[in-house]
């Protein structure tokens, strides 16, 4: 039988069902231009690693088509879905179109998802109108204190799309590594790039593994991957986080800090002391990083960070109190803004936006950056009081890096220590401002030392916040228990690990941290 359409997550706008059936064929017709035909891809691979689908062929005859899509350019994300006696009419700009992709694989019996299962690709007749609520939905992977394997970050595109998504933050710099090459600093992956060991359990703590970590992309695999994602309906958007978070570059770079010994890449978690310096060539340095990067990623958004910057060595310096008095700033936390304000004239000049943590409107951060809000809802209301286009992430909503439970059965994870967790009342219990131009999770990994544990901390939280972003202030479903528990399904048979709601640990994992180096499941890259 096939799915009730009511169960798909993000819900749609409008849905309305009726009790018949349409079943594809062997050989599936699609009348559809070549970029209209290209966005369906997702939804015909699946059918066809399962087995229900031996082909998909290009047709210009709609009569005769079992898939007939109406272009829209103007609709942009938004798309129209009927299945009927005739087949299955899409309607909607190349993204809706993608859109609605994702939820014709929704439609599908859990089972037809299964790799290699023979299932009927049966579809409940339905008419599905449909589109986002908010432009800007994303999803945060920090690979910084943890590298992740470039096939899993193209698995995390997928789960991205899945979801309806149409943002992967990249979190590629940290203390605790550098994983992006930049042509003029080798050093940043060479040395930046690997730390000699890792704290064991919550910070604070002494006991550290012995073990180095490190790794770094190439720039033609990160091109491969924004390629990837673009295929998806994914903007990789790449964050270099400065001016604190720095230590992995200033270990390979010491000019660009303010410690008089050198430093070693950050082995432990929390926030270091030190931070880049405000020296002219430190600034230049960073605009050839930001050049590169940019060169890389064609992002309409760079991320310049500008989260816990302590600034302790800023308050005892003579260049920076030089700095205070010939540019007039009213504090030392504006040497950040000051900083900042140079990067995002840069970046700008190159035509593209900026995105900075809250942080940066206490530091006096150009009103042209959009702010993520991520340290409570408060500071999200101060952001958007202060005239910043503002996109929400509150950690206690939406860091999915926070444990799902106290249970003893959860792996450690961020907030233990203070009895913190995000269940999905918790996570739905936010109230979205009306002002709010997006929403994003996020996913630090200081704990998550693998791609099936950053699954589990992701799902099936990730499709609560997708209903949010989609639905905007409209968020809770109506019957959400029956829609996450398909949904666990169709998480099942995709391969995808996942937190089950009866508790913690994956259904088919005889350990939860037995974990595979490539995060299990199928990779159809």
């Amino acid at each position: 039988m096939p799915t009730d359409p009511l169960t798909i997550l993000p819900r749609p706008r409008s849905v309305t069902t009726s009790p018949k059936c349409y079943r594809l064929p062997r050989t599936v017709r699609i009348a559809a231009s070549e970029q209209a035909f290209s966005a369906l891809r997702p939804a015909v691979r699946i059918l066809q690693d399962s087995g229900s689908v031996d082909h998909a062929i290009r047709v210009g005859d709609g009569d005769s088509a079992d898939i007939r899509v109406d272009e829209r350019p103007n609709a942009k994300e938004a798309y129209e879905l009927s299945v009927t006696e005739r087949g299955i009419d899409i309607a909607g700009g190349i993204p809706g179109i993608r859109h609605a992709a994702q939820s014709l694989i929704a439609l599908l019996a859990p089972e037809v998802l299964l790799a290699g299962s023979g299932a009927k690709p049966m579809l409940a007749h339905c008419e599905i109108s449909d589109g986002p609520a908010l432009a800007y939905r994303g999803v945060m992977i920090d690979v910084a204190r943890h590298f992740m394997p470039l096939s899993w970050l193209r698995r995390l595109i997928r789960i991205a799309a899945f979801h309806k998504l149409n943002v992967v933050h990249l979190h590629l710099t940290d203390d605790q590594g550098w994983r992006m090459p930049i042509d003029a600093f080798p050093r940043l992956t060479e040395i930046g790039g690997q730390r000699r060991q890792t704290l064991v359990g919550a910070a604070p703590g002494t006991t550290y593994d012995g073990i180095a970590h490190g790794g770094a992309y190439t720039k033609a695999e990160l091109r491969a991957l924004v390629a990837y994602a673009a295929s998806y309906g994914i903007t990789l958007v790449p964050e270099i986080d400065l001016p604190g978070h720095m230590v992995a570059a200033i270990a390979a770079y010491p000019q660009w800090g303010n410690a008089s010994e050198p430093l070693e890449v950050y082995p432990t978690w929390g926030i270091s002391s030190d931070i880049i310096n405000t020296r002219p060539e430190t600034i230049e340095a960073l605009k050839t990083i930001l050049s590169e990067v940019m060169d890389v990623f064609d992002s309409p958004y760079i991320h310049l960070g500008g989260d816990e910057v302590p600034t302790t060595d800023w308050e005892n310096s003579a260049e920076v109190a030089e700095l205070m008095e010939r540019e007039s700033l009213p504090s030392v936390r504006h040497v950040q803004g000051w900083i900042m304000d140079q990067l995002v004239a840069h970046v700008r000049a190159a035509g593209r936006e900026v995105l900075a943590w809250d942080e940066a409107v206490d530091a006096g951060i150009s009103r042209e950056v959009t702010i993520l809000g991520w340290r409570s809802p408060e500071r999200v209301t101060a952001a958007i009081e202060a005239g910043y286009r503002t996109i929400v992430c509150p950690q206690q909503h939406f860091y999915l890096d926070y444990q799902s439970s106290l249970d003893d059965a959860e792996p450690l994870g961020i907030g233990r220590g203070r009895g913190a967790f995000i269940d999905l009342e918790q996570l739905l219990a936010y109230k979205l401002p009306p002002e709010a131009v997006g929403v994003q999770a996020n996913l630090w990994t200081e704990y998550v030392k693998s791609p099936q544990r950053a699954e589990y901390q992701l799902l099936p939280r990730l499709a609560a916040v997708a209903d949010i972003a989609w639905r905007g202030r409209n968020a809770r479903p109506a019957d959400r228990a029956a829609a996450l528990a398909v949904q666990e399904e169709r998480y099942a048979a995709l391969g995808w690990e996942f937190r089950p709601a009866a508790g913690p640990g994956q259904r088919w994992s005889t350990t939860l941290l037995a974990e595979p180096a490539s995060g299990g499941g199928r990779d159809d890259a």
